[in-house]
C-alpha cells in the first residue's frame, strides 16, 4: 500500500510473456489489423501465430547450424540456411517458393553431363528395349525353266552335275538355281545373326545385375575388392540380393521404401512382414531383421532401426545400423546389397553426416570382416541433393 492508501501499481505483463512466446504477439496482432481483415481478428490469433512463426524459426536456425558445422564454419550464412531447408522435405514443401538471398543454388547435375570412366556402363543395358531381329531376306523364288521333250533327262541331269551338261536350258537352269541357293544361304545366315540377337538381347535382360530405370552415377573399389556405387532410380527394380528399410520399432512400411515395397509385394510381403513382428517383437534401436522379398527382384529385405538425429549418441547407433544390416546379409551368403538414404527422412538425419557415417561403417565393416561374402554395396536415390553429396562423400572416402 502506498502512503496515500492506494494500491501498489503492478508491472505490466506483455501479452508475449503471458503466452510464453518469445515473438512479439502485440506487434503481430497489430499487422493482422493493418493488413487483413481487421474485424475478423480473434485474440488468439496472434499468439498462435506468433507459437508457428517461432517454432519454424528455431527448427530453421537449428539445421542451419548443423549444415554449418558440416561444413566446419562458425557462422550461420544464407547458404546453410538454403541447405537446411533443402535437406528437410516438411520445410522444402512449405518453403519451396521461397528465394533467400546469397543463398546459393542447390547442386543439380544432370546425369548425362557427369564423366564416366572408359569401359565404365553408366546406363544398364536392360534400359534398352531387345533389338528386334532384322527381317529374314525373301528367298527368291525362280519359275521353273521350260524344257523340250527330247531334252528331259539333260535337264534333269543339271542340278546334280552342276555345269557338266550343256544347252541353253541347261545353262539357265543353272544359274537360276546357284542364285536360289545362294539367296536362301543369305536369308539363313540372316536368320541365324538375328536369333543371336535376339538371344544375347534376352540374356542381358534377364542378367542379375540389369534393372529398369537405373542410372549408375559413381563408384569406387575398396581394397579388399567391394564396390560401392552410387545410383540413381527406384531401389525396388534394383535386382540385388538384398534391399535395406528403414524403420521403426514395430516395421512400419508407410515411409517412402516401405511404401513402394509394400506395393510391389502385396499381400505376400505384408504377411512376411508380420510374421517377422510376430517371431521377433518389435525391432530395437540399431537393430535389424530379414525377410524374404516377393513380386520384386531382390530376394531379401532387411529392415533397420536407425536412430534418430540428435538423440543420445546417435552418431555410434547409425554406425552399428549399418554394420548389423551387412552382418545379416554376410549370415545369408548374399553378395550385393542396395543402401537407401538412411536417416534423411523422418529420422532428420542432415544428409551430408549420414552419408559420411554410412560410408566409414561400411568401410570399417569391410575393414574388419575379411572374409565377407558382399561384393557389391548400392546406394540408391533419387532427389538430387542426395545425389550430390554421396558422390561427392564418395569420392572423398579413404579406401586405405
Amino acid at each position: 500500500m502506498s502512503a496515500r492508501g492506494g494500491k501498489k501499481r503492478v508491472k505490466a505483463v506483455s501479452r508475449s510473456a503471458r503466452a510464453g512466446v518469445i515473438f512479439p504477439v502485440g506487434r503481430i496482432y497489430r499487422y493482422l489489423r493493418r493488413d487483413t481483415h481487421h474485424l475478423r481478428i480473434g485474440m488468439g490469433a496472434p499468439v498462435y501465430l506468433a507459437a508457428v512463426i517461432e517454432y519454424l524459426s528455431a527448427e530453421i536456425l537449428e539445421l542451419a547450424g548443423n549444415a554449418a558445422r558440416d561444413n566446419k564454419k562458425g557462422r550461420i550464412t544464407p547458404r546453410h540456411i538454403l541447405l537446411a531447408v533443402a535437406n528437410d522435405e516438411e520445410l522444402h514443401q512449405l518453403l519451396k517458393h521461397v528465394t533467400i538471398a546469397s543463398g546459393g543454388v542447390l547442386p543439380k547435375i544432370h546425369p548425362e553431363l557427369l564423366t564416366k570412366k572408359r569401359g565404365q556402363k553408366r546406363i544398364f543395358d536392360a534400359l534398352q528395349p531387345p533389338i528386334p531381329p532384322p527381317p529374314a531376306k525373301k528367298t527368291k523364288t525362280t519359275p521353273p525353266a521350260k524344257k523340250s521333250p527330247g531334252k528331259k533327262k539333260a535337264a534333269a541331269a543339271t542340278p546334280s552335275t552342276g555345269g557338266k551338261g550343256k544347252g541353253k536350258g541347261k545353262g539357265k537352269g543353272k544359274g537360276k538355281s546357284t542364285e536360289t541357293t545362294i539367296s536362301t544361304a543369305d536369308s539363313t545366315e540372316d536368320a541365324g545373326s538375328g536369333g543371336e540377337e535376339t538371344t544375347a538381347a534376352s540374356a542381358d535382360s534377364t542378367s542379375p545385375a540389369m534393372a529398369t530405370g537405373i542410372t549408375i552415377l559413381s563408384e569406387k573399389k575398396l581394397f579388399l575388392g567391394q564396390k560401392l556405387t552410387v545410383i540413381q532410380g527406384n531401389i525396388v527394380n534394383l535386382p540385388a540380393d538384398a534391399v535395406i528399410h528403414p524403420t521403426n520399432d514395430s516395421f512400419y512400411l508407410g515411409g517412402e521404401v516401405g511404401s513402394a515395397l509394400q506395393k510391389a509385394g502385396g499381400k505376400e510381403f505384408e504377411g512376411e512382414v508380420k510374421k517377422l513382428l510376430e517371431a521377433n517383437g518389435s525391432l530395437d534401436t540399431t537393430g535389424a531383421a530379414i525377410c524374404p522379398g516377393h513380386n520384386f527382384p531382390a530376394k531379401y529385405v532387411i529392415h533397420c532401426n536407425g536412430p534418430s538425429w540428435n538423440t543420445d549418441k546417435c552418431q555410434d547407433n547409425m554406425e552399428k545400423t549399418v554394420k548389423n544390416c551387412l552382418a545379416l546379409a554376410d549370415e545369408k551368403d548374399l553378395t550385393s546389397v542396395a543402401f537407401p538414404s538412411i536417416g534423411s527422412g523422418r529420422a532428420g538425419w542432415p544428409k551430408q553426416t549420414a552419408a559420411q557415417l554410412i560410408l566409414k561403417a561400411i568401410s570399417n565393416y569391410f575393414s574388419s570382416q575379411m572374409t565377407s561374402s558382399i561384393k557389391q554395396v548400392y546406394f540408391v536415390l533419387f532427389d538430387m541433393e542426395s545425389i550430390g553429396v554421396y558422390t561427392s562423400e564418395l569420392a572423398k572416402l579413404d579406401i586405405n
